[in-house]
């Protein structure tokens, strides 16, 4: 006899797949294995050696694309090999990262994921990254991906960062559309390293998500649990996709 449902003990509250990062995988058949193995957000780092490269052909691209998303990779997101901090040129690196956005939309991928270099490899001030950001976040918009901004240790200047696009958004000197309004890719060992705690480190992010989604790496399976623990708001948030998880520690920016 059926249950009647009100008899039900109450079932936990469902959450988001955590998602998984495509890294040392080149070969587009054994991506495929491993995001039927894995459904759910895939993160795909770009570079030799990796499934995906600037100088994809526009076809390839659509390819690698419509394969990962059949085999159940939801979204798809693209992680910059260059970071924002890159000693070259800004004009190098706003190349470099213009091509990524072209890769990201030719394969479907909703994000783009920019690293910073660390504290050790910053040659340019605050300012000089926000003009950088600025003009990125235009570009992204017009391919229709939402840009990110990886953090590098503690969180405030990532979240100052994009408050500031929201700001010159909002007053009319960016032309973003709301819908691919930048964001920050949260790296929770990266904060944890530089002394912050996540309660506090959430904190700080907390009003962004009012705007756009955030993304949670640097965590593995235990850690991710231990995070939900410390910040119990994040599992619900998690379970809304208002945030996505992608699990494994990733690589310094150029490495």
């Amino acid at each position: 006899m059926e249950q009647n449902p009100a008899e039900r003990p109450s079932a936990t509250p469902s959450t988001r797949p955590l998602g998984t990062r495509l890294d040392g995988i080149a070969d587009l058949d054994a991506a495929v294995r491993a995001v039927t193995a894995h459904p759910g957000p895939v993160e795909i780092t770009v570079g030799p050696g990796q499934l995906a490269g600037r100088h994809l052909g526009s076809v390839p691209q659509r390819q690698v694309g419509e394969s990962l998303r059949g085999a159940g990779a939801d979204p798809l997101m693209i992680r910059a090999d260059i970071s924002i901090d890159q000693d070259i040129p800004d004009e190098g690196v706003i190349a470099v990262l213009d091509d990524h956005l072209s890769l990201a939309a030719g394969m479907g991928a909703e994000y783009l994921v920019v690293p910073r270099a660390g504290v050790g490899g910053r040659g340019r001030s605050e300012d000089r990254i926000f003009s950088m950001l600025a003009a990125l976040a235009e570009a992204a918009s017009a391919h229709q991906v939402h840009l990110l901004l990886e953090t590098e240790g503690a969180t405030e200047d990532e979240v100052e960062l994009v408050r500031y696009l929201e700001r010159a958004r909002a007053a009319g000197t960016l032309d973003v559309d709301p819908h691919y309004l930048a964001s920050v890719a949260w790296n929770v060992a990266a904060s944890t390293a530089a002394g912050e705690g996540p309660a506090a480190a959430f904190e700080r992010m907390r009003p962004l998500l009012d705007l756009a989604p955030l993304i949670i790496s640097g965590v593995d399976e235990d850690a991710v649990e231990d995070l939900f623990a410390a910040v119990p708001e994040l599992r619900e948030a998690a379970a809304t996709a208002r945030i996505i998880v992608i699990l494994g520690r990733p690589r310094a920016a150029g490495a």
